[in-house]
């Protein structure tokens, strides 16, 4: 290069040519420390950084009045901007591949706090009438993995979250009293489905089957499991494969507060 700017006149003596490689060593200090700050402050790809301290150097080149760095600006503006059409052009092809899929917010998803304040509610009421009457339940919170395999399994339902109709699904002898009941977001999506009961060694004795079934469910998955003792009415909570029991209904809504979620 230094050789080519010989040739067109433009170092045409040993000055010129110490000049030139000052103005050389002020440009790549000023690339590099534009380039860092830009980083850690934008955290943009190599390609955006680049270009953007490309932008902000040629201008610091012209306020300085740089003349014979303006040449070299020049070349290597070339030699970016091909760059950048490459970039993008490859960037566009691996999308176009891949068909990744914008991220959506999954159907009945809770979305604000008024409606994650509505469904608590309604659940500590309904676990406490339940609890009173020493009515056997097992509520299962859909999280982040869905649960559509024990949905399928159950009866479906899709209907809004109430007292009333849980108290209906788990009335004693009825055809659901004995399954669980799932909620995702703010809907029962099914009643009546039946988990795995968990086989570990360490479940004290006095656990029945819906306390297994509910450590089981949360074994498998992140969902938060509600459920009430059909002999002592006792409430307890799952959740990846503890169970926390005998809970007042203070703790249940803390509980609930801190695992349903909002997405």
């Amino acid at each position: 290069m230094v050789k080519t700017l010989f040739n067109i006149g433009i170092i045409n003596d040993q000055t010129n040519f110490v000049k030139l490689a000052i103005e050389l060593g002020i440009f790549i200090l000023i690339v590099v420390m534009l380039a860092v700050f830009i980083y850690k402050k934008t955290k943009r790809s190599k390609t955006v950084v680049i270009s953007i301290v490309y932008l902000l150097a040629g201008i610091t080149v012209c306020i300085l009045d740089l003349s014979i760095l303006k040449y070299a600006l020049l070349f290597l503006g070339t030699i970016i901007c091909t760059n950048c059409l490459l970039v993008t052009n490859q960037e566009q092809r691996t999308n176009s591949r891949t068909h990744v899929a914008p991220v959506k917010v999954p159907k009945n998803a809770l979305t604000d706090e008024g409606a994650k304040e509505k469904l608590i509610d309604t659940l500590v009421a309904a676990t406490a009438y339940l609890s009173s009457r020493k009515i056997g339940a097992i509520i299962t919170i859909e999280k982040t993995q869905n649960l559509n395999t024990y949905i399928e399994k159950g009866v479906k339902l899709d209907a809004e979250v109430t007292v009333e109709l849980l108290k209906t699904i788990f009335f004693p002898n009825t055809a659901l009293h004995d399954g669980a009941v799932i909620i995702r977001g703010n809907r029962i999506m099914c009643a009546g489905t039946f988990y795995t009961p968990s086989d570990k060694p360490d479940i004290s004795s006095e656990l029945g089957s819906r306390h297994r079934a509910a450590i089981g469910i949360s074994e498998d998955s992140d969902a938060f499991t509600v459920i009430v003792s059909e002999e002592s009415g006792k409430i307890s909570t799952t959740l990846g494969g503890t169970i926390t029991r005998e809970l007042s209904e203070e703790a249940l809504r803390l509980s609930l507060t801190n695992h349903i979620i909002i997405q």
